[in-house]
């Protein structure tokens, strides 16, 4: 006998590539398919973002326009969700593969990890190191690694045509 799937808990983190779009578009789909919620995470990571010494200049002070930028940009992909199907943001900070899967496990008990991969290849992600592959081996849950951009994207403007 078949088991039954249950969908109630949708991850979505994304960093703003083409890709984590794709990503995007794809569990919104899932989610009206499923009925499940959606959470759209975002994690500003300081070390990437500020240069080393702006970080000692500004004696251990994180900015914080960097999450204010990404609840904008995350209220922007809002608007991109039915509202059929609920949703909410989320914002953190600190390294995103191990909080990806931190915050999937713990505090969202998410039942499904969907985000976007850049296909850079096994060479390339064990020199540079990868989140996809980091969340996909030690989540708990499943995930969905979602390839390519979206038909619409323009990769100068880092974004998808307006829909219309």
């Amino acid at each position: 006998m078949p088991q039954q799937v249950s969908c109630q808990r949708i991850l979505v983190p994304t960093d703003g590539s083409g890709q984590a779009f794709k990503a995007v578009l794809d569990a919104i789909h899932l989610a009206a398919a499923t009925g499940a919620e959606l959470t759209l995470l975002m994690v500003v990571d300081y070390n990437k973002n500020v240069a080393a010494f702006e970080q000692v200049s500004l004696g251990g002070y994180v900015p914080a326009e960097l999450k204010v930028a990404a609840y904008r940009f995350l209220a922007d992909l809002m608007h991109l969700i039915p509202s059929a199907v609920r949703a909410h943001p989320r914002v953190e900070a600190g390294d995103p593969r191990e909080l990806i899967v931190s915050v999937a496990e713990e505090e969202e008990e998410s039942d499904l990890i969907v985000m976007g991969s850049r296909g850079f290849g096994t060479f390339r992600s064990l020199l540079v190191g990868s989140v996809s592959r980091f969340v996909l081996e030690q989540a708990a849950c499943p995930v969905l690694l979602v390839k390519g951009l979206p038909d619409d994207w323009d990769e100068e403007a880092r974004c998808a045509a307006p829909l219309t």
